[in-house]
């Protein structure tokens, strides 16, 4: 069995984007994951400070207004992030989300950064995977239901980014980031670190002292947990990132996690198939999208949805930066493996393993 992908493409016929998303939502049934009296979250990245492609206000707007129509209590929601940007806390999101056009005004809902101020409110989810364990962030997994709206676009980990990473690494805590990211444990990069003894106090393991005016971490205790580095003022610490396929298949089981928190039926996703980038929204490059803009796909199955997002990709010309010009791309290949070497595939088998879809779909134009 096939599951359904509605898909609201882009020509000249439609007008208002915000009608247009309201018209795709009805159409897919979307009302049938909220009942009166929920607490929605609406998931969204909000996107990095300085980046300009991440979803608009007006969309985000248009889905909130549609769970009240309903009888919802929708509030808009991401996770505070490892890397060293203007997200590490709940404040500096919180001003970031403002200066990307984010408020309550705007959206017409709260925003609620789900991890908490520093990204350590979780409840712990058991999978019986390899991470056995998934922290979710706690105002996603205490939610009654979730629209997850996810920018599709390429990602140097994971190849691609869509519904189901917006599941796994936007839904859940920074412990349960770093345990996807890292293949190391963390090391200190002692020209940065200035022996202020900040992550000694965040240490949950006791596994760093500061020793002759450097932080010095002792490998028998330390766990791999990623708080300090989290913690870290001075971008001090340091972890290797994953890039092979044991990052993908991780995500996987972190998003059952995630959905394991809610009913059946009570998620749904929206895909933005629009200024599809070579990185993701939390990079603050100017460059150029790869393919025209195509649409937005909606769907209750976060696999099909994104095999759906990519096959659109493949299906269409696109265009490649290269020295200086612009090259061709044909339509048919295989777009994310000429800019990044990634077997992006592997994450839609695996969450297909854990029971999150089918990567089998029927495009459902409307």
């Amino acid at each position: 069995m096939k599951s359904p992908v509605y898909y609201l493409p882009f020509n000249w016929q439609y007008t208002n984007v915000i009608d247009q998303v309201r018209r795709l939502l009805k159409v897919a049934g979307a009302e049938k994951a909220i009942e009166s009296g929920d607490l929605v979250a609406i998931k969204v990245h909000m996107g990095e400070r300085g980046n300009f492609r991440h979803p608009r206000p007006q969309i985000v707007r248009a889905v909130v207004d549609f769970v009240r129509e309903l009888g919802g209590k929708p509030f808009v929601t991401d996770t505070t992030t490892l890397y060293s940007g203007y997200r590490r806390d709940a404040v500096e999101y919180l001003e970031t989300a403002m200066m990307n056009g984010f408020s309550p005004a705007t959206v017409n809902a709260p925003i609620v950064i789900a991890d908490g101020l520093k990204g350590h409110d979780y409840r712990v989810v058991k999978t019986g995977g390899e991470l056995s364990e998934v922290e979710v962030a706690s105002a996603i997994a205490e939610a009654d239901a979730m629209i997850v709206v996810s920018h599709v676009k390429f990602h140097i980990s994971f190849g691609f980014g869509g519904a189901l990473k917006n599941l796994a690494m936007g839904c859940v805590a920074r412990k349960a980031k770093f345990k996807m990211h890292a293949v190391t444990k963390p090391t200190v990069i002692p020209e940065k670190c200035t022996g202020c003894g900040f992550c000694t106090k965040h240490c949950p393991y006791g596994a760093i002292s500061v020793v002759n005016g450097k932080a010095r971490i002792d490998y028998n205790l330390c766990k791999g947990c990623g708080d300090c580095m989290a913690h870290c003022r001075f971008n001090a610490i340091t972890i290797t990132w994953d890039r092979t396929e044991r990052i993908l298949r991780l995500a996987a089981e972190a998003a059952y996690a995630v959905m394991k928190t809610f009913r059946k039926g009570k998620v749904f996703f929206i895909n933005l198939v629009m200024e599809v980038t070579r990185f993701c929204d939390c990079g603050t490059l100017l460059e150029t999208q790869i393919v025209p803009d195509l649409g937005i796909l909606a769907s209750f199955d976060p696999v099909a949805i994104d095999k759906a997002s990519i096959d659109l990709i493949n299906s269409v010309p696109g265009l490649r930066y290269e020295n200086g010009t612009f090259v061709p791309i044909e339509p048919g290949i295989d777009k994310i493996r000429i800019f990044w070497e990634r077997n992006w595939w592997v994450l839609l088998e695996e969450a297909e393993k854990w029971g999150l879809g089918r990567r089998e779909y029927e495009l459902i134009r409307i």
